[in-house]
């Protein structure tokens, strides 16, 4: 069992990558309010790159961040794909929802809480089934654990014959 120190570290490099995710999907929605209110012009070379770029920002770093992981021997490579694979799917939804209340005319302003909940509520269902699998981890290794005590109460006591 890891000591209170261990769990600690973990939870803190945990933290770190919603800090990055939430940055970088906040630069993309920067880009998209800056455009909103008029700081930047709608048209032009400029405007579509950035537009581009701050689409593609957020994903970008998340595969960066877990193939540092797995070239500096910290995750396996299943486990960085599968980590990719959800963040990459929390920052989509979180910027689908956000894109959705302003297109609904919400504005920028309502839709940073938006995005945000939806994140926190993705981490949420995650962790939940998170310990329900892990729960039921545990009761099969204890039912297999009685079922082998069990088989052992019921050999029958045998005696060694010396020759």
């Amino acid at each position: 069992m890891p000591s209170f120190k261990e769990l600690v570290e973990r939870y803190k490099k945990r933290r770190h990558d919603t800090v990055v995710d939430a940055v970088s999907a906040g630069l993309s929605l920067a880009d998209n309010v800056s455009v909103d209110l008029g700081l930047l012009e709608d048209t032009g070379i400029v405007t579509d790159t950035l537009e581009t770029v701050s689409s593609v920002l957020p994903f970008s770093v998340i595969a960066v961040t877990e193939g540092c992981r797995v070239l500096m021997g910290k995750k396996t490579g299943v486990a960085a794909t599968s980590d990719a694979a959800y963040r990459m799917i929390k920052t989509g939804a979180a910027m689908g929802a956000g894109a959705a209340v302003i297109a609904a005319g919400g504005g920028a302003v309502a839709a940073l809480p938006v995005a945000v909940g939806s994140r926190m509520l993705l981490d949420r269902y995650r962790s939940k089934a998170l310990t329900g699998h892990r729960v039921s981890q545990r009761v099969q290794r204890l039912h297999a654990l009685r079922v082998a005590r069990e088989r052992k109460s019921d050999l029958p006591d045998v005696t060694l014959i010396e020759e």
